[in-house]
């Protein structure tokens, strides 16, 4: 990786010497804060999540495809369809984790240099729980905490990207209790309330300049920005012919304000004068976003020709034209710093194969697509990629109540175009590049235990 060079940012100048390093501090400051906004506020997940949505609900779903709206269900249906949660009699204890590692980079030009910085390889933990329990010949309950939103990805300090992120970590975690009705025989209902917990910590740089002082660069990070929304989830399920089924579920948007506080470090200047027009113009203290998480619709058919196979696909369309912009507050009277986003709703394609090979062996394989909400004038480093792929196998081994169920996942990234956005000139701080090799390997195990 070459030397990163220094964007000079001219702020504007002023009466007298130190109104005029005031005034192009704040000029600095807001340029700052423009460039955390560009990020969004929401267990991490790698950059190959696109948007930041994750569906890593349990093991046997993640073997699936995800595809698991319609089919005989597990506990994990809190997550996926509560209405399937009629189909699971007694008492049940699901637990366990998907282990993501992920890698991939940045080729850039910058300046009539070129190079790639890759991203830190990195191994992130994310934990899943339910509960289920048969209430009545009717009525059914269930609870679980799994993860729907997060992120996580970090580059060098220094690396030419740096004006648009160097470190993001999101993450979030859902607490979803949940209640099913068994209308007829066919028929399931199910609703939920969701409260899901959301924390962002984020770093990036910003040039700053000031008339007759020079020029360096301000390290920005906010952490700890976090905050606790509601939401809920309806969900239907349907027998419609023997051997078919139909699942729906519906997710509404939470809406997250999250509050932490932002730290400013002027980097390796020794020039007093700029030292001063930072002190003045930079203070640390609180900071607040709003965004709202959107709201999705997936639904699913599975088919059973026979008693040891099934086959389900289905669809997931989330609503992330909601992520138009970012607000980023500071206390007045500084001012507000507005991000565009203008990201696209988008569709996630899903399919599973599952076979009973033995009484104690299932076998599993599955598929998904998913699109890329980001649109290329507003892209920048959080998420560099576009639409991903993944490819998916596992299986399940019970003996008595006990069921253990592993998966292994492939995701495969399609490169991202970037055009250079100048964050001296209020763009995202994006370079002349693309992005390259961005993938994960993903291990999902899951311990079920039925009372």
């Amino acid at each position: 990786m070459t030397d990163c060079g220094i964007t000079r940012r001219a702020a504007p100048g002023a009466a007298g010497p130190r109104r005029g390093r005031r005034r192009a501090g704040l000029a600095a400051l807001c340029a700052c804060l423009a460039a955390l906004a560009a990020e969004p506020a929401a267990a991490p997940a790698p950059a190959a999540a696109e948007g930041f949505a994750i569906y890593e609900y349990g093991a046997r779903g993640s073997a699936l495809g995800g595809a698991m709206l319609a089919r005989k269900p597990d506990p994990s249906a809190v997550a996926h369809n509560a209405a399937l949660l009629t189909r699971l009699p007694g008492t049940r204890v699901m637990a366990g984790f998907t282990a993501i590692a992920t890698t991939g980079g940045v080729r850039w030009r910058d300046g009539g240099v070129s190079g790639t910085t890759r991203a830190r390889d990195a191994v992130y933990l994310i934990p899943h729980a339910y509960f289920t329990r048969q209430l009545s010949d009717r009525w059914f309950l269930g609870v679980g905490e799994f993860s729907r939103f997060g992120l996580g990805n970090t580059y060098p300090a220094d690396w030419p990207g740096r004006f648009s992120v160097y470190d993001i970590y999101l993450l979030s975690a859902s607490l979803n209790p949940a209640v099913a009705f068994r209308a007829t025989d066919g028929l399931s209902l199910g609703a939920g309330v969701e409260l899901l917990y959301a924390s962002l910590d984020i770093a990036n740089r910003t040039p700053f300049a000031v008339p007759g002082a020079g020029a360096g660069e301000v390290d920005v990070r906010i952490d700890r920005a976090h905050d606790t929304g509601i939401g809920y989830n309806l969900a239907l399920h349907y027998e419609f012919l023997p051997r078919w089924s139909l699942g729906v579920q519906y997710r509404s948007p939470v809406r997250i304000r999250a509050r932490g506080r932002v730290s400013f470090a002027l980097v390796a200047q020794d020039d007093p004068a700029l030292r001063e027009a930072f002190a003045a113009a930079f203070h640390d203290g609180p900071v607040e976003g709003t965004v709202t998480l959107p709201e999705s619709v997936a639904f699913g058919v599975a088919f059973s020709p026979t008693e040891r196979l099934s086959a389900e696909v289905g669809a997931v369309w989330t609503r992330w034209s909601r992520y138009r912009t970012l607000d980023m507050r500071l206390p007045p009277p500084l001012p507000v710093a507005i991000s565009p986003k203008h990201w696209k709703d988008t569709w996630r394609i899903t399919s599973g194969l599952e076979y009973a090979a033995r009484d104690w062996l299932d076998l599993r394989l599955g598929y998904n697509f998913t699109q890329s909400p980001m649109t290329d004038g507003f892209a920048d480093y959080t998420v560099p990629t576009r639409d991903r792929h993944t490819f998916t196998a596992g299986a399940g081994l019970r003996s008595g109540g006990l069921q253990l169920d592993v998966a292994y996942i492939l995701v495969l990234c399609n490169p991202r175009r970037y055009a250079a956005s100048p964050a001296a000139l209020g763009g995202t701080g994006a370079l002349d590049s693309e992005s390259a090799g961005f993938r994960a390997h993903e291990l999902a195990l899951s311990l079920t235990y039925l009372f």
